[in-house]
């Protein structure tokens, strides 16, 4: 992301609408598929370090980041942080019980290779918990401002990760309830190309961003009950096969030190 992006999901990502219901929908799915060993947790394009505290009280947790404005936002956070990115993670096999990619692989040309290796650094039967933007009809200045390489539908999500050697426990939409509202903004923001890049992550009104939390809590337990049949994201809960004979590190165990 650019300098200005890392700026923004600082400045918002404790109070915006989108990345509270987002991280509450997270955490639940946490607790319901990671199991009683969830740790060590990887979170993979961590970015300013607005999960790492949560993910901390489920168990010890390290973001990972290739820019320089994550490592200082996580420097200021207190979270454990390692600089770094690429083909090869600097981890060693089965290093994480618990993965989180949170909005991130849209963001790379070879998402299943991506993929291919969070399942290197997974351990067997380990989980790894993905959020992506939905639907290629609702591109728009935003995920060009964000360097998004593509949007999903539910098959293409489903099949980067089974390529991938991910087992899916569950795949669904969310942020259903508020979907006409965003095809109404995407379909205003495609009338404003001619004023340059644009993010749809502004600050908003108190009252207004509050009525927008309060619209994505009350779909939460919604998804947790049903996977619903479409919406603006997708988040899906995948698992590593179980290899019977696999020791299970209990320590992350990193080849590049801590920013």
């Amino acid at each position: 992301m650019d300098a200005a992006l890392y700026e923004q999901h600082q400045r918002l990502e404790d109070t915006h609408w989108w990345f509270l219901g987002r991280r509450h929908l997270v955490l639940r799915e946490l607790r319901r598929h990671a199991g009683p060993d969830p740790g060590p947790i990887l979170d993979v394009g961590c970015g300013t370090g607005g999960m790492l505290p949560h993910l901390q009280r489920i168990a010890p947790a390290v973001g990972l980041d290739s820019a320089e404005e994550a490592a200082q936002a996580c420097r200021r956070r207190d979270v454990a942080f390692v600089h770094g990115w690429g083909p090869r993670l600097p981890f060693a096999d089965g290093s994480f019980g618990t993965i989180t990619a949170l909005d991130v692989i849209e963001h790379v040309s070879d998402d299943t290779g991506m993929l291919r290796e969070l399942h290197r650094v997974l351990r067997p039967g380990g989980l790894l918990l993905i959020t992506v933007p939905a639907y290629q009809f609702l591109w728009s200045q935003h995920d060009e401002f964000n360097h998004h390489q593509r949007r999903y539908r539910r098959r293409t999500l489903q099949r980067a990760v089974r390529r991938a050697g991910f087992g899916i426990a569950r795949l669904s939409y969310y942020n259903t309830l508020l979907f006409p509202a965003a095809v109404a903004r995407k379909a205003m923001m495609r009338f404003q190309r001619g004023s340059g890049p644009v993010s749809h992550l502004e600050e908003l009104p108190t009252p207004l961003n509050a009525l927008l939390r309060g619209v994505m809590l009350r779909e939460e337990p919604i998804v947790a009950r049903w996977d619903l049949p479409f919406g603006a994201s997708l988040i899906c809960a995948a698992r590593r096969p179980a290899a019977a004979s696999a020791p299970v590190p209990r320590k992350i165990a990193a080849t590049a030190g801590a920013a």
